[in-house]
């Protein structure tokens, strides 16, 4: 059975307590979650909202539906963000309705379908409003499952339809443009550099990146260790360049815990500092404000595709459990393949004149039409 990253006991045998009002246990709260927030779950397995014990949630603790779920959810292995997720999700489900004390096991379909519709009255993006919906059917299908109600009333609530878009990926020249508009002078800007090129190089998330210490780098093997969603383990190979680079990026901080500190050396940086930092280069390197840390993940998946690597390499370096998850990079390969195509000059633009004509203008309109779909995606992340 997996381990957790702490070393304790396996992720299925660590006891979930629920705990109301503000956290009492003294542990941080998730990268990108602060105390003010809904909930949060402690590495512990200490699930903390952040209401009083006389609020409606506070008296749903009392209840032993909620904290089995949230149980079920840890068997399951889900990541800590994940199941924070849920919890806030389920939240904002239970102080819409009311629940005034009563059990959640007595919400209606009806309850549910006004607690949808007041999400997209909100105008949330589709996407936000599928992912609600598909937490609440988790839940009670899991209420069902377990016995506690007899009928799902969540069985026919409806999911919004998501259309699906393709991410955003840089070519190589804008990547090394990025990294060109990187300054090396203070050890700040040498962190960010290396830890963009890392971040880059291995397609890690930007919460992968945060948390990794100087010990799940090997440089006699030119391995390191990542920790992805579900506390998944994958090794991958670093280039002799890049590890040449992380070596003495190592060495000049003389660092023993994490490879980026954030404040103290025992605190990694924020996912949050960071994604600041990197809009911050992007624009200086002329990429605008839609390019995210993210966008590095899918950038070098494509790279690697239109270069000639197997796609299963590619699921592997991302660490997606399901093949269809890393499917979506060959589309976005074949897209820049068709522009370089499309916009490479070549002996026959000379021979016919209006050949380059032609493909400039189906050029102009491939982009034209690129840009729209980049500023729709960005749009649904900035909802999310």
């Amino acid at each position: 059975m997996e381990r957790g990253r702490g070393g304790g006991k396996p992720r299925g045998e660590q006891e979930t307590n629920l705990q109301s009002g503000p956290c009492r246990t003294g542990l941080p709260p998730p990268a990108g979650y602060d105390r003010r927030g809904p909930c949060w779950l402690t590495s512990h397995g200490v699930l903390c909202l952040n209401v009083g014990k006389e609020g409606s949630v506070g008296r749903l603790l009392e209840h032993n539906e909620f904290s089995d779920f949230i149980a079920y959810l840890r068997l399951k292995n889900l990541s800590a963000r994940t199941i924070t997720e849920y919890g806030k999700v389920l939240h904002a489900l239970f102080s819409h309705v009311g629940l005034d004390g009563s059990s959640p096991k007595e919400i209606t379909s009806a309850q549910l379908r006004d607690y949808v519709a007041s999400l997209q009255q909100r105008g949330l993006a589709a996407k936000t409003v599928s992912n609600h919906v598909l937490i609440i059917k988790r839940f009670f299908g899991f209420l069902s499952e377990e016995g506690y109600i007899a009928e799902d009333p969540s069985r026919r609530l409806p999911r919004p339809k998501v259309g699906k878009r393709l991410p955003r990926a840089l070519t190589i020249t804008q990547v090394q443009d990025l990294f060109a508009a990187f300054e090396a002078e203070t050890r700040l800007q040498r962190r960010d550099k290396m830890f963009f090129q890392l971040l880059y190089a291995c397609g890690l998330r930007l919460s992968e990146a945060s948390n990794i210490r100087v010990e799940d780098i090997d440089l006699g093997e030119g391995t390191i260790r990542v920790v992805g969603k579900g506390d998944k383990e994958r090794r991958l190979y670093l280039k002799p360049n890049l590890l040449q680079s992380l070596g003495e990026y190592i060495a000049e901080n003389e660092l023993r815990t994490y490879l980026f500190p954030g404040r103290g050396p025992d605190k990694p940086v924020t996912g949050r500092n960071m994604g600041d930092r990197f809009r911050e280069y992007a624009r200086v390197a002329g990429l605008g404000d839609r390019v995210t840390p993210h966008t590095l993940r899918h950038s070098i998946a494509v790279h690697y595709l239109i270069n000639g690597a197997p796609i299963t390499f590619v699921q592997g370096l991302l660490g997606h459990a399901s093949l269809a998850t890393t499917g979506i990079y060959t589309q976005l390969a074949d897209e820049m393949t068709k522009e370089i195509a499309l916009n490479t000059p070549t002996a026959l633009d000379d021979i016919l004149p209006r050949g380059k004509e032609s493909l400039k203008e189906r050029g102009l309109a491939y982009h034209s039409a690129l840009e729209e779909a980049d500023k729709l995606v960005e749009e649904l992340l900035r909802e999310v």
